[in-house]
Formats: C-alpha cells, sequence, structure tokens
C-alpha cells in the first residue's frame, strides 16, 4: 500500500507541465490528489468490535490474537464551480489483518482474516477561507462501498464474503497549503482516514 502511495505521487508529479503551475490561482479550477491515512472510523469500528469479542474469547479459550492495520489510501479529484464550492469525487481503499492463534503462546496460526474496504463517494466541499497560498475548506462524500473479506482458517474450509454498503465520510476540516502543487491536512468522520496527509496539484 504504501509503495503504491509514493508510486501515484510520482506520477502525479510528473504529470503536471511546469507551465501550468504559472498560471494565476483564480485560473486553477481543476485539483487532483493522493493522501493517506493511519484508520477510518468506520475500518476502526469494525476491527475495533471484532477485537472486543477476541479479548473476551481469548481470556475464556486462553487463545492470543494480533490485529494489524495497512491504513487508508486515497485518490480524489475536485473541480472549483463557485469561489466558496468544489464538487469532485474520491476513491479510498483500507485494509486491515486479523491473525487468531490456537495458544497464548502465538506458536500456531488458528486463522487469518484479510478485509479490504473499497469506497466510490462523489463529494462537495465548502470553502470558508480561499487564498492564493492556504484554502480551509469541511465537506461531505455520500457513496457506495465494497467490504472483501477473507477467512484463512487452518482448522475448517476457507471463507471469503463480499458485500455493497452506503459510505459517507464528513470532512470536519481540511487545509490545503501551495498554489499550483499544495500539501493537504484533514480531519475526518467516516470512510476515509480520521487524520490525513496528501499532495496534490491545481491545473
Amino acid at each position: 500500500m504504501k509503495r503504491l502511495l509514493i508510486i501515484l505521487s510520482i506520477g502525479l508529479l510528473a504529470w503536471m507541465p511546469p507551465a501550468q503551475a504559472q498560471k494565476p490561482h483564480s485560473e486553477l479550477l481543476n485539483e487532483i490528489g493522493v493522501d493517506a491515512g493511519p484508520v477510518s472510523i468506520f475500518g476502526g469500528f469494525i476491527v475495533g468490535t471484532v477485537d472486543f469479542f477476541n479479548a473476551l474469547g481469548s481470556s475464556m479459550s486462553h487463545q492470543a490474537y494480533d490485529s494489524r492495520y495497512y491504513g487508508v489510501y486515497n485518490l480524489n479529484y475536485y473541480r472549483q464551480v463557485k469561489p466558496w464550492c468544489q464538487v469532485g469525487a474520491k476513491f479510498t481503499v483500507e485494509g486491515s489483518r486479523i491473525t487468531r492463534y490456537t495458544d497464548s503462546l502465538q506458536t500456531a496460526i488458528h486463522s487469518i482474516s484479510d478485509d479490504l474496504v473499497f469506497t466510490f463517494m462523489p463529494s462537495v466541499r465548502f470553502t470558508y477561507l480561499n487564498r492564493p497560498w492556504v484554502r480551509l475548506y469541511s465537506g461531505v462524500d455520500v457513496g457506495l462501498g465494497y467490504l472483501f473479506s477473507n477467512i484463512q482458517s487452518f482448522s475448517k474450509d476457507d471463507n471469503n464474503g463480499n458485500k455493497f454498503l452506503p459510505a459517507m465520510n464528513i470532512t470536519a476540516f481540511g487545509m490545503n497549503v501551495g498554489k499550483g502543487f499544495y500539501g493537504l491536512f484533514e480531519l475526518n468522520a467516516g470512510f476515509d482516514s480520521i487524520v490525513k496527509l496528501g499532495i496534490g496539484a491545481r491545473f
């Protein structure tokens, strides 16, 4: 996942012609960006709930487990339609793995659960500070998610589960710093990472 984010970032920087960054700020109506963060509220809730029941079961059966997040990765595009409003869309992917062991010493694996959540969400941003070098905004995203779950069990047959689900996100606070190229910081609640950093380009 980290390697994919690096490749996307390099590709974004290589794709933008240097001359476009020289346009006046008011003419840079399109922007594309990539960003990443540790975990979303949705992913944290799902894995946290599983962790709770795993901890309860482990205390009764003397078995151990281990949870890992792979993070949330995002590709987005926006178009400036008003000085105070942008419309666009974002694509996110989030991953996690839970390994269960047969004993408390973690000497043998009982099962491995891998979960991936993909979302596509049309998005609206409301800008309340729009300066050449700094933008502050909030936003709302509503779309569709797809949950892919793969359970590898060493005591019975493997099990795969896939389903679509509604996806939404609220950007409580967002900040872009830069003109043609910018850095990004956001606080989110929903299917996007709670805290995330990224880069982007306007053209």
